[in-house]
């Protein structure tokens, strides 16, 4: 996003979150819960009480950051060619 300035910081993300995912969206049971800076961020149906990737696509669509719900103040960004890339691969994803 335009005006915001990032600091570099790593992000771990386990194999499973990710999995986890990566299933969610295979199958489309994906919810989304709305920050209050106006975000929404997805995460796996019925994984809110435990350790789970979230991932939004920001304003624009030229960006996807992805956190884990352990540590919401640090995030990835993706491009949106990565985040089809990863997508797009995915079972019952069409291109």
């Amino acid at each position: 996003m335009a005006g915001i300035e990032r600091e570099p910081a790593e992000i771990r993300i386990p194999r499973a979150a990710l999995d986890a995912m990566a299933a969610a969206l295979s199958v489309r049971t994906v919810a989304m819960r709305t920050w209050p800076d106006g975000i929404e961020w997805m995460y796996p149906v019925g994984t809110w009480d435990e350790p789970h990737l979230e991932v939004a696509l920001m304003p624009g669509g030229d960006e996807v950051w992805l956190r884990m719900s352990t540590d919401r103040s640090s995030f990835a960004v993706w491009t949106i060619q990565q985040w089809l890339d990863f997508a797009g691969d995915l079972p019952g994803m069409t291109p």
